[in-house]
């Protein structure tokens, strides 16, 4: 059986759902006998680039000499089969050398087999090298009559302006909720897919405007037997669900910095993409936004059920527009880091603990957590000490720290190049002790410390603060206490036996888990 994005490829323009600009120009060429010898087509993959060549290929080759290919000569039936000789595709991206395009200059001369005209798709153009650009200028600025060339490509910016020149430009665009939902509805009516109205908005969300990437999502989970709701697509595809986002975007209201932590441990558990889950998070607070800004109705509504829109417009009250642009701000900074970390969730973590840090009105004591297990549940015992300083506030007269103090931006935009998620981490930190060969770093959470006692990261400080102070100097790290909020102590509820106590009572540095 054949992957739904091939068997539901469009096979005339008719078909194209979007793109109208598109058909309108091809249709008026083909009308007025004016189509160029060479196209360009631009856009994001999943679009129709490909599709509306081949249809182009048609367009030419037909023989019932309408505007739209038959789809029943035998020009159109080969094309489609991929039996046409004189239809070549060519995938730059593995024949992308000077040697491909000579080979390629030598066959053009040549007439059609069978065909009216030879058409040439060279798909991700942007691949070819310098070389075979130079090379393939002369027969893409003049081809022999029965030659068309159609160039692909998702990134325009890469091709030479030489290049550019010598062909009509068409650019493809990613399509709009409304045309996505409308192949997909084709498709499950055909293959009567049983999908609710919910899981098809999600699954629409997911394809990024890209119809070949929601036709093969939609294909992955046409297996699943029974109805397909939005709790079996979420699972399928490992996706953050509603719920999850929304409990978070309350932590970020009160400030629970343990919650959200405990959250996206249980994700992690779970299998969510931490990425996936950044950028949901984002969506529904870009939603927010767009509620706190009258425009849910318009902008936020149409793409999902009432009572989830409904929950969106009760929470948009606990926050104003410079707090969401601001957390919006921190996750953003959290997804550019995740390409560079090897803990996965850990800029997630350190966006919760900042986006929740901030200091409240409310007047608290400074209190120590300690998370141990009692009668089957997960208990919080509180020990008052003193808070824990920060690198800004001058722990001591002594003059060494005092000139860190100074030159800590310095430590941080030095050490930003080489690990920013290191940089994060020291944000954190504070210089707990300075003798003579060595610096007491303290840190909050044991993965802190880790972190910061991994080698490469150790020595990359070490060097940086001995060119400070003058001398050799060695790191080493102590665990601290952190500054805990009246939320931190309540509404805990884990399951003894559950892994995620072990995790939830290191990273709370927690004196025993019994």
């Amino acid at each position: 059986m054949a992957a739904f994005y091939l068997k539901y490829r469009p096979q005339s323009l008719n078909d194209l759902i979007g793109q109208d600009h598109i058909k309108k120009i091809i249709l008026g060429a083909f009308a007025k006998h004016q189509l160029s010898h060479a196209y360009l087509f631009v856009g994001p993959r999943g679009t129709g680039k490909t599709s509306t060549a081949r249809i182009l290929a048609k367009m030419v080759n037909c023989e019932s000499q309408i505007k739209m290919p038959c789809n029943k000569c035998p020009a159109c039936l080969s094309i489609t089969d991929g039996s046409n000789l004189d239809l070549i595709e060519i995938d730059a991206a593995s024949n992308r050398g000077v040697e491909d395009i000579r080979t390629l200059r030598e066959k053009i001369k040549l007439s059609p087999s069978n065909a009216k005209k030879k058409v040439y798709i060279v798909d991700e153009c942007h691949m070819l090298t310098t070389e075979a650009f130079n090379a393939f200028l002369k027969t893409l600025e003049e081809p022999p009559s029965h030659a068309l060339f159609i160039l692909a490509t998702t990134d325009a910016a890469k091709l030479p302006q030489t290049i550019l020149s010598r062909v009509q430009r068409l650019d493809f665009r990613l399509a709009t909720p409304e045309e996505l939902s409308l192949a997909l509805k084709r498709i499950t009516a055909n293959e009567k897919i049983d999908i609710d109205e919910e899981a098809l908005k999600l699954l629409v969300k997911k394809s990024e405007g890209s119809f070949r990437d929601g036709i093969k999502l939609l294909d992955q989970i046409s297996t699943s037997d029974g109805k397909i709701t939005l709790e079996v697509l979420e699972e399928s595809l490992k996706t953050s669900n509603f719920d999850k986002l929304l409990e978070l975007i309350k932590v970020f209201s009160a400030k629970d910095t343990v919650k959200g932590l405990t959250i996206i441990l249980q994700a992690t558990k779970e299998g969510i993409d931490i990425k996936d889950l950044i950028i949901s998070l984002m969506d529904s607070l870009r939603s927010l936004v767009l509620i706190t800004n009258d425009l849910g109705e318009q902008m936020v509504k149409p793409n999902m059920m009432d009572d989830k829109y409904q929950e969106l417009v009760k929470v948009s009250g606990q926050f104003t527009n410079h707090q969401l642009l601001k957390i919006l701000d921190i996750l953003q900074k959290a997804l550019e880091k995740l390409k560079f970390t090897s803990i996965p969730s850990f800029p997630l973590e350190l966006a919760v603990v900042e986006i929740c840090g901030e200091e409240t009105n409310k007047t608290m004591e400074d209190r120590k957590l300690k998370i141990v297990v009692e009668d089957g549940g997960l208990k919080v015992e509180n020990k008052q000490i003193d808070p824990l300083p920060s690198i800004l506030k001058d722990p001591s007269s002594n003059d060494d720290i005092s000139k860190l103090k100074e030159k800590w931006t310095f430590v941080l935009e030095t050490i930003r190049p080489y690990n920013f998620s290191l940089e994060a981490l020291l944000r954190s930190a504070s210089i707990k002790e300075c003798s003579d060969a060595t610096i007491i770093m303290e840190v909050p959470y044991s993965f802190h410390q880790r972190i910061l006692e991994a080698p490469k990261n150790r020595d990359l400080l070490e060097g940086i603060l001995s060119d400070i102070l003058g001398r050799g100097i060695r790191v080493s790290t102590v665990l601290g206490v952190r500054i805990p909020k009246r939320e931190d102590i309540a509404n805990i509820e884990v399951a003894a036996d559950d892994e995620i106590i072990r995790a939830a009572a290191e990273i709370f540095n927690s004196d025993s888990v019994n």
